[in-house]
């Protein structure tokens, strides 16, 4: 009998994908969905019964303003109580980083904190301090891997502000 560390069992299932649900178990290990199946053999330390209840994917939340929330909560209760593990930040032309306000705030930055949560002269430094916070669920700021990236004078010069 394999074991894992939670068992929930006779979930009604939902992928995402449209479909009706399932009633199935799911089993995690280490934090992580390791088998998912109708009556699962799996032996654990903590079981859910779960019958009569859902179980979905969790929801992404495409437009937050949570560009500093990630690391001044990293706990995101506000979120996660709703669903919701995954937010987009660097909404609305605004972000958390590369900012040097030198002096007071301007609207709309006021949407993500007070001036002084804006310390981050780099994306690199912001991208740091969200790995320190170490936030619950994820966050994207819609570029992967461009914590050094830096725009070229080509994209520079073929960029146009729009009429």
């Amino acid at each position: 009998m394999p074991n894992c560390d939670i068992l929930i069992r006779q979930a009604n299932v939902l992928d995402g994908s449209g479909a009706g649900g399932e009633l199935l178990d799911v089993a995690l290990c280490g934090g992580r969905i390791c088998a998912i199946g109708p009556a699962l053999g799996h032996k654990a330390s903590t079981v859910v019964n779960a019958e009569g209840l859902a179980l979905a994917p969790g929801f992404i939340d495409v437009h937050t303003h949570d560009d500093i929330a990630v690391i001044s909560n990293p706990a995101m209760l506000a979120k996660l109580s709703q669903g919701v593990t995954t937010v987009i930040v660097g909404n609305c032309g605004i972000s958390a980083a590369p900012v040097d306000l030198g002096g007071r705030l301007p609207d709309p930055m006021n949407l993500l904190g007070d001036a002084s949560d804006f310390r981050y002269s780099s994306f690199a430094s912001y991208v740091g301090a969200i790995a320190e916070a170490r936030p619950a669920g994820s966050r994207s700021d819609g570029c992967r891997n461009c914590a050094d990236a830096h725009a070229t004078y080509r994209e520079l010069g073929e960029w146009r502000p729009r009429a």
